[in-house]
């Protein structure tokens, strides 16, 4: 039996909109989360779905809620209403909006829906994730499809998800199981709603839900538990040309009607918290106007590769989210780099780390080629080991300086695999293997980054700790 898809709930036979089996959300919480009413309610044909809010005037949600799998960008095919910002749907709080526009994605179930208006400014939309999901991770999930007990609950509902295997695990599809509550699934109505990570403080998109098989769902028999998830942590590009139909010009300053004034230094928007601080780097006082919500959708921090430059003159190139110091200009030079160069915030560039992230590929000026992990770089021995390791042909050139001050050897705690799949931690220069994914479950390590390293170099370790 193939599992069933969950694109809406048909209000017109007697089994109206469903939602995620879980727990009520609190008022206030997950405001990003929308209530898609298709077609007029009560009449033959009419449905509901779930989305999430990427940009003040664009909910992303299932293709399949609207009924057609060559689904064309254009008005959708039935009257379409988003309710946004409220948890409660007998509650005056959020923004009811009709849908105008269409762009389906053309190779996923995946829609971005156009409002005719952006929503009330305290809807803040959820930022799209840059990672993948993982065996054993832990996704929120959420949406107003039918209940264990309501046909069509008044509230959202969400649930704690855990990322499994599955037999037909695809490039763009995964498999969820309940976790808190551990009964949790999805509905019908739940389609198209989002499946996040919470961390730090902060939500990012991994997916939208997709199909499940129900179990536990009023008038469902079904028994087996789980749901299909379709991700879109590898869609941010496509969501932000699809939305963002204007140039942002490097070096210059832009202000979003909320009150957010930005510099652009590779493709990312870096803020400035006050206007003396535009002054102060050498800006002028005036900037350009974008619609509420475009700087969500850019990158965090500026491409590899970006150099930039402090007000008081300092320079640097950016490697995996991190700032390298040139600590002389003739060093700018020898590296390959130009004149061109964005002035930052001194504020903002104090608060950069000094280190790239894991799995940034390197090379010095003389042609060496590393990649980080654990705060160490590791050197390849010949072009072809790069490609083993599935690394591509993007890296940045660093200052032999600098790279001849960074360790050779990863930091304790650091998760590296080789090529052929094993998985090893890090302690005291020495490799410690793990056997199954769920020991590495269990071991605390499920959200670690994990960074592929040669094979010679990680069968070079030795398997016993340093004093």
């Amino acid at each position: 039996m193939a599992l069933v898809l969950v694109a809406a709930g048909l209000t017109s036979s007697g089994l109206p909109a469903q939602s995620a089996v879980g727990v009520s959300a609190a008022d206030g919480t997950y405001r990003f989360v929308t209530k898609l009413a298709i077609g007029d309610p009560g009449q033959a044909g009419s449905t509901s779905c779930s989305g999430a809010l990427v940009a003040p005037q664009w909910v992303i949600t299932a293709k399949s809620c609207f009924g057609s799998s060559d689904l064309a960008s254009g008005p959708p095919p039935r009257p379409t209403t988003a309710t946004v910002g409220r948890t409660s749907l007998s509650s005056s709080t959020g923004s009811v909006v009709a849908v105008d526009r269409l762009v389906p994605h053309p190779g996923r179930n995946v829609v971005l829906a156009r409002l005719v208006s952006p929503v009330s400014d305290d809807i803040m939309p959820i930022r799209i994730a840059s990672t993948p999901p993982r065996y054993g991770q832990v996704l929120r999930a959420a949406g107003y499809g039918r209940t264990a007990t309501e046909w069509v609950p008044d509230r959202m509902h969400t649930a704690q998800f855990t990322v499994g295997w599955w037999d037909n695990q695809t490039a763009t599809t995964f498999e969820v199981k309940g976790r808190v509550p551990a009964n949790a699934t999805i509905c019908k109505g739940d389609a198209g709603g989002p499946a996040f990570r919470e961390h730090g403080g902060g939500l990012e998109l991994v997916a939208i839900n997709s199909s499940s098989w129900q179990a536990g769902c009023i008038g469902e028999t079904e028994t087996r538990p789980g749901a299909i998830q379709h991700r879109v942590d590898d869609l941010a590009a496509w969501v932000r040309d699809t939305i963002i139909d204007f140039p942002l010009a490097e070096g210059s300053v832009y202000r979003e009607p909320w009150g957010t004034i930005s510099v652009v230094a590779g493709g990312a928007p870096i803020w400035f918290d006050s206007v003396d601080e535009i002054g102060a780097t050498g800006y002028p006082t005036s900037w350009t106007a974008v619609p509420n919500g475009t700087f969500g959708l850019l990158p965090t921090a500026p491409r590899d590769g970006t150099v930039v430059a402090s007000p008081q003159g300092g320079v640097f190139v950016f490697a995996g989210g991190a700032k390298v110091w040139f600590a002389y200009p003739q060093e700018v030079t020898e590296t390959g780099y130009g004149p061109q160069r964005v002035v930052l915030p001194a504020r903002y560039l104090d608060g950069v780390s000094d280190v790239p992230r894991d799995g940034t590929v390197v090379a010095n000026p003389q042609g060496g080629v590393w990649v980080f992990a654990g705060g160490a770089k590791v050197w390849f021995a010949y072009p072809q080991e790069i490609t083993d390791t599935g690394y591509g042909p993007q890296r940045v050139v660093l200052p032999a300086r600098y790279l001849d001050g960074v360790s050779d050897v990863p930091r304790d705690g650091t998760m590296v695999m080789n090529p052929q799949g094993g998985v090893y931690l890090i302690i005291g220069g020495a490799k410690k293997p793990f056997h199954t994914w769920d020991e590495i479950i269990a071991s605390g390590y499920a959200d670690a980054s994990l960074t592929v390293l040669p094979a010679r170099y990680i069968d070079s370790l030795p398997t016993v700790a340093s004093d």
